[in-house]
């Protein structure tokens, strides 16, 4: 049993320990800059140690160059903070490859930035890796692991206070076991929970600084959304250390919408697009539009335009239709002429003329054709649900 002149020396022990721990993160926060260098110096010493990097030129030149474009950036522009500190600390940030075959990247602070052989092979576009590249950054450049140190010191001040706590009211030490097991998942609980704010402010601030950059934002979303759909992955890589769910990528979604950005995942993207070719027939040099790899479209010449002026015109009224996200009801065939109809707008037109050259009615072609357009669609709307 304790009396009361102990209680009150383990009371001041406890302030003590609260206030020793708030002027520690206190100290911290207030030099961020000379703090994350010098954590980062030795954590990218262990790196080294710890993986093989790339010596592929061709690959670093692509990463350092889409990096340091966005480094810039991000070392002279306050971006907004959704966790963290959007304090700008200009860091010399370097990029390196792994040569690993995960789908992962991650930083250390100080302007660290690795990406995985793995990713580079998964993404379809600069866009794309544009869009990783500038998630770590913001990790860095919103000083998220100093940030996450200061909360876990309180979290474990948090943890010192209730054992003392339970140790001054006399509670037996089993007891004592029990409070300091259930505070630890607490803690565990919690951390978890400031690992996916911080992920959702990098994609945030990604898509804020590659607004800056000549690099689309919408390519962040697009790496997400086809990450998402690989269950393969969820226990290795990059879900490891950025936690991928639906909310997540719905956030990044929004903050584009947000920012009124148009989300054309086209330009992000390896999408099935309408091509021209063309080969001669009978001596006659005729052209063909395939979408899919299916031909939809072999148009004959006319008074005024060659088969290929045709085809060319065709395949880029097409494109343009699936770059606008067009629906499948918006899209018809003309019962009368013979063609393919999205919005009001004729994507082709085929004559008796084509028809033949396609061994097929006008009728028959032109519904082929809008099957084929209807079937690239309906991938891209299952591609985006989640």
């Amino acid at each position: 049993m304790h009396s009361i002149k102990s209680g009150w020396l383990w009371t001041l022990l406890i302030l003590a320990l609260a206030m020793s721990i708030a002027n520690a993160a206190q100290n911290v926060d207030a030099d961020l800059g000379e703090n994350e260098i010098k954590m980062g110096k030795e954590s990218a010493a262990e790196v080294a140690k710890e993986y093989k990097f790339s010596d592929n030129a061709a690959d670093l030149k692509r990463v350092r160059e889409i990096g340091a474009k966005l480094a810039a950036i991000a070392n002279k522009k306050q971006i907004k903070a959704l966790y963290g500190s959007p304090k700008v600390t200009p860091f010399n940030y370097t990029f390196e490859i792994i040569e690993d075959k995960d789908i992962n990247a991650f930083s250390v602070p100080g302007g660290h930035i690795y990406i995985y052989r793995g990713l580079l092979d998964f993404v379809q576009s600069d866009h794309e890796l544009a869009g990783v590249i500038a998630h770590e950054i913001i990790h860095d450049a919103h000083h998220h692991m100093v940030y996450l140190l200061r909360k876990q010191a309180s979290l474990n001040n948090q943890l010192a206070i209730a054992l003392l706590a339970t140790m001054i009211s006399g509670a037996k030490s089993a007891d004592i076991g029990n409070v300091l097991t259930g505070l630890q998942l607490y803690q565990i609980a919690k951390l978890n929970g400031y690992g996916q704010q911080a992920e959702r402010d990098a994609d945030y601030g990604a898509i804020t600084l590659m607004l800056d950059s000549n690099y689309n934002p919408v390519g962040l979303l697009t790496f997400m959304e086809r990450l998402a759909k690989r269950p393969e992955l969820v226990n290795y890589g990059i879900y490891q250390s950025h936690p991928l769910d639906a909310d997540r990528v719905k956030a990044a979604k929004a903050a584009l919408e947000e920012l009124n950005l148009p989300i054309n995942r086209r330009e992000t993207t390896n999408a099935v697009c309408a091509q021209v070719a063309t080969e001669t027939v009978d001596g006659k040099e005729l052209a063909e539009v395939t979408l899919d790899g299916k031909v939809i479209y072999i148009p004959a010449p006319t008074i005024d335009k060659t088969s290929l002026q045709r085809a060319q015109e065709a395949a880029d009224r097409i494109n343009r239709a699936l770059d606008s996200q067009i629906q499948m009801y918006e899209l018809t065939v003309d019962p009368l002429v013979g063609g393919v109809i999205a919005r009001g707008e004729a994507l082709f037109v085929i004559s008796d003329a084509d028809a033949k050259l396609m061994n097929k009615t006008p009728a028959q072609a032109s519904k082929d054709g809008a099957d084929t357009v209807r079937n690239v669609l309906w991938r891209q709307l299952v591609d985006t649900i989640h």
